[in-house]
């Protein structure tokens, strides 16, 4: 089948897009008409009923393959109108109990993998403006206890993401960060299933301090961050650029 250039449906590439928040941006965007390429190191089966949604197996850690990526794309697309950096993980540990290994690991994926996959797409970008939006954290603003590494990453991916919207506003290209609190995603399932085993709380019990951590009583859901991810993409906020915005419950407002 030849491949065709198109330009009225708007389009959304993804990293990490298939589980937690980034599928949960993948099935806002799909319902909103968008086409949407996923570039993760693993598929979500539950998208592939969305006749716009794409998967292209890609690990961002390797620039080989974010190439390859892209190029699929721009054999598809005239533009893409935005792009999410969702991808990411998380790691417990102070400095001194985070070894280099691991702390190597996550600045990899975390904040080089986005730094790499920005970087190769903006030249496609430049040509007709566009929208990215970094997955960012609460650690992006605040310090959190035995989160060394974590939170170092995603403070120094808000001050990556201004850079982005300083450098290329010149083009129509906008950039923000969504400083994402606490949300119920397969990774803080992970995460506290390990304090719980670590420490013998049960995880009812551990689940009901974190929610009280919050100013508003609960812990967050991938959906919420998603529409705010949306909402980002519309017309009507187009002058929001360089912005670090907070969805935490109120968190880093105490």
């Amino acid at each position: 089948m030849q491949n065709r250039k198109f330009v009225t449906v708007k389009t959304l590439l993804i990293s990490g897009g298939s589980s937690g928040i980034g599928a949960a941006c993948c099935e806002k965007f799909l319902q909103n008409n968008y086409r949407v390429y996923n570039l993760d190191i693993n598929d979500n089966p539950s998208l592939q009923k969305y006749p716009a949604y794409r998967y292209l197996k890609t690990n961002i850690c390797n620039n080989g393959e974010i190439s390859l990526a892209l190029e699929d794309i721009r054999n598809r697309e005239a533009i893409i109108n935005t792009v999410i950096v969702s991808a990411g993980k998380h790691l417990s540990g102070s400095i001194e109990t985070t070894d280099e290994d691991a702390l190597l690991d996550i600045v990899n994926l975390n904040l080089l993998g986005a730094w790499r996959l920005i970087k190769q797409i903006l030249p496609f970008m430049k040509k007709k403006g566009g929208n990215i939006i970094t997955i960012g954290s609460d650690q992006s603003t605040v310090g959190k206890p035995n989160s060394a590494a974590y939170g170092m990453t995603k403070a120094a991916l808000a001050q990556l993401t201004k850079s982005i919207a300083i450098d290329y506003a010149k083009y129509n290209i906008r950039a923000n960060c969504l400083g994402v609190g606490t949300i119920d995603t397969p990774l803080y399932r992970k995460a506290i299933e390990n304090y719980s085993q670590k420490s013998g709380i049960s995880l009812d019990q551990i689940e009901k301090e974190e929610a009280s951590c919050q100013p508003l009583g609960r812990i967050g859901l991938p959906q919420e961050v998603a529409e705010l991810a949306f909402a980002l993409s519309l017309d009507n906020l187009a002058y929001v650029t360089g912005a670090l915005i907070p969805i935490d419950g109120g968190y880093i407002a105490r």
